[in-house]
C-alpha cells in the first residue's frame, strides 16, 4: 500500500490522477500464489499435453520428479551478462518448490547445450516468467550455441504468460522451438490500442489522445529507460507484472525508479 501511495502522490492535477486510475484500471497483476497457480497449470495440462497428447495427465510430472533419468532437463533462460536476480533462476526455483521436482533433472544453459550435443538428452525445457518480444530469448538461445540443426533434440520454451507476437518472432528466428505458456497477450493488451480506449475514453479521448498525454508527461518527468524507450522494450506498451518483477515491456512509468520517480512496481 505504500508503493501505491507513493506513486499515485506523484499524479498531481486532475488529467494525471484521471491517467494513473486508466493504468490502475488496466493494471494486469499477479501475485505469488497466482503465479505459481500458473506454473502448476503450465506443468500439468499444457505442457504435459504437447509433450505427451496420447498419455495421462501427469506424465511430464512423473517423468520431472522420478529417479530414473527421463533424458530431459529444465533449464533457465539466463544470459551470461545477466545478474543473479534475473527471473530464469528464481522461476525454476519457485517450480521446484512448488511442484517438488528432483534437482537432478535441472541445470544451466551451458550443460543442457552440451548434454544436448553429446546425444545424453532428447529434451530440453527453457523455464522462464514471461515472453515479450521474443529478442531476448532469441540472443539466449544463440549465446549458448544450443544444437539449433539437430532434429533429435525437441526445444520447448515454457514462459507463463508469453505474447503473441514473442511467439511470432521464435517462430521465425527459431523455428525448431516450441512455445508452450499458461496464458496468452496479444494487441488488445497494449495499453494504447483503440481497444482499451474506447473503453476508457468513453467517447471523448483516443487511443491516440492518451499515448501523445503520455509521451508529453514521461518525456517531461525523465520516465524513459535508454534501453526500452518510453513504451517498454518492443514498444509491446503493456501494463502487466508479478509480485517478483515486472517485464520490461510493460509501460516504465510502472516500474522504472529514478531519483525524482517512484514506481509502483518491482523490477
Amino acid at each position: 500500500m505504500s508503493r501505491l501511495e507513493s506513486w499515485n502522490r506523484q499524479f498531481c492535477d486532475i488529467e494525471e490522477q484521471y491517467f494513473s486510475a486508466c493504468l490502475l484500471d488496466q493494471l494486469i497483476f499477479r501475485t505469488t500464489q497466482q503465479f505459481e497457480a500458473g506454473l502448476r497449470s503450465l506443468f500439468h495440462s499444457n505442457l504435459n499435453g504437447a509433450l505427451f497428447a496420447n498419455s495421462e495427465d501427469l506424465q511430464l510430472f512423473k517423468q520431472i520428479s522420478s529417479r530414473r533419468d527421463p533424458s530431459l532437463r529444465l533449464v533457465p533462460v539466463i544470459c551470461e551478462t545477466d545478474p543473479p536476480t534475473k527471473s530464469g533462476p528464481l522461476v525454476l526455483r519457485r517450480l521446484q518448490r512448488t511442484l517438488q521436482l528432483n534437482q537432478k533433472w535441472m541445470c544451466w544453459p551451458w550443460q543442457a547445450a552440451e548434454l544436448a550435443k553429446q546425444k545424453i538428452i532428447k529434451t530440453i525445457i527453457f523455464v522462464d516468467d514471461f515472453l515479450g518480444s521474443g529478442t531476448q530469448f532469441t540472443k539466449f538461445f544463440q549465446q549458448w550455441n544450443f544444437p539449433e540443426q539437430d532434429t533429435q533434440i525437441s526445444y520447448i520454451y515454457s514462459p507463463v504468460v508469453a505474447h503473441e507476437k514473442g511467439i511470432a518472432h521464435l517462430g521465425e528466428k527459431l523455428p525448431n522451438l516450441r512455445v508452450v505458456s499458461a496464458e496468452m497477450l496479444g494487441d488488445s493488451h497494449s495499453f494504447f490500442s483503440d481497444t482499451v480506449w474506447d473503453r476508457l475514453g468513453q467517447g471523448y479521448i483516443t487511443a491516440r489522445d492518451a499515448k501523445d498525454w503520455y509521451i508529453n508527461f514521461v518525456t517531461t518527468k525523465k520516465i524513459i529507460p535508454n534501453n526500452t524507450g518510453a513504451l517498454g522494450y518492443g514498444d509491446l506498451a503493456l501494463t502487466f507484472g508479478f509480485s517478483h518483477s515486472s517485464p520490461n515491456n510493460s509501460l516504465p512509468i510502472l516500474w522504472y525508479e529514478t531519483d525524482d520517480w517512484q514506481p509502483l512496481l518491482e523490477r
